[in-house]
């Protein structure tokens, strides 16, 4: 799965932020980050300051900072975006987020990234693509209503079928204020859901049946 493009909320850089996790209870159920504006930010790119309310921890040896998507590593006196370390272990998912089950499991995808729901303490796992993910992702964004088939009519690679499809769920989601992977039965906004998000599609050229 290609992580260099990432589509992320760029909260206001503030000067605040703490650098531990804070401490507090952990809910008993997933919690997810909901937001509006939305910017291409790709990895590599450095930041003086850490947006604040940022999740601090360490994986290994090495010490991250998360913030609604993006994953940051400490690099001299900046911060530079970097892809998410398999392993690390945050508490709030992105606006935008896909949720599936695989057997006995809950995962998530948000920002090209897969998460695992660790019930036991109330977090999100990094890992691997699990097997079956791709089509699990595909049946969860696509479930607005009924069964949606999509055709690159300008020869796009599968790799970017997935980005496009992922970018337009957000964007439909978005528009709509309607996420069909939460299992919600509104047939009105299930419409206008799949409406938005086969007219993003077939904007980025595709066909949509």
């Amino acid at each position: 799965m290609n992580k260099k493009t990432w589509i992320v909320t760029v909260a206001a850089l503030a000067t605040g932020g703490a650098w531990l996790v804070p401490a507090g209870d952990a809910l008993a159920q997933p919690r997810h980050d909901h937001a509006q504006a939305r910017v291409h930010v790709s990895i590599g790119a450095e930041v003086r300051v850490l947006p604040g309310g940022h999740e601090s921890f360490r994986v290994g040896r090495s010490y991250y900072h998360y913030h609604d998507g993006v994953f940051y590593r400490p690099y001299g006196d900046r911060f530079v975006v970097v892809g998410a370390p398999i392993g690390a272990r945050i508490r709030t998912l992105p606006f935008g987020y896909v949720g599936f089950n695989l057997g006995p499991r809950r995962y998530f995808y948000a920002n090209y990234t897969y998460y695992w729901w660790d019930p036991r303490v109330s977090e999100y796992v990094v890992v691997d693509e699990p097997p079956g993910a791709d089509k699990a992702v595909a049946t969860a964004t696509e479930s607005g209503s009924g069964d949606v088939f999509v055709y690159p009519k300008n020869g796009q690679t599968d790799e970017q079928r997935d980005r496009d499809r992922y970018e337009c769920y957000t964007w439909a989601v978005d528009q709509t204020h309607f996420d069909p992977s939460a299992g919600a039965a509104d047939s009105a906004k299930s419409s206008d859901y799949q409406r938005a998000f086969s007219a993003c599609l077939e904007g980025r050229g595709y066909t949509v049946k």
